[in-house]
């Protein structure tokens, strides 16, 4: 099964897995609510299991399998991550109303 929605519920009947895939500037995070998965992340060595009322979040570009050890429900949540900008809004106000633009009237004289 490949999940393509934003945020969906879930149920995994016993034996059967779903791949999760985030997209750089996307954290995609996953909450069991019932049954018991086994999280087999690519590149990782170590493989985990999440019970329920467990949750873990992919907060960078990755894949990740749920295997549903036994019947399992899941709440996947995909959250697009802003650019983060370093200089704030009074460094856009200042470059907006800055004097030295060539088209602001009082540098033209």
């Amino acid at each position: 099964m490949f999940l393509v929605s934003n945020d969906v519920t879930a149920t995994l009947p016993a034996r059967s897995s779903l791949r999760l895939v985030a997209d750089s500037g996307e954290r995609v995070a996953v909450r069991c609510t019932e049954g018991e998965l086994w999280m087999i992340r690519d590149g990782d060595p170590k493989d985990t299991s999440i019970a329920a009322s467990e949750s873990f979040t992919l907060p960078e570009a990755g894949r990740v399998e749920l295997y549903a050890v036994r019947r399992a429900s899941i709440r996947v949540t995909r959250c697009k991550t802003g650019v983060v900008n370093t200089r704030g809004w009074r460094h856009r106000l200042w470059r907006i109303l800055s004097p030295r633009r060539a088209d602001y009237a009082g540098a033209r004289d």
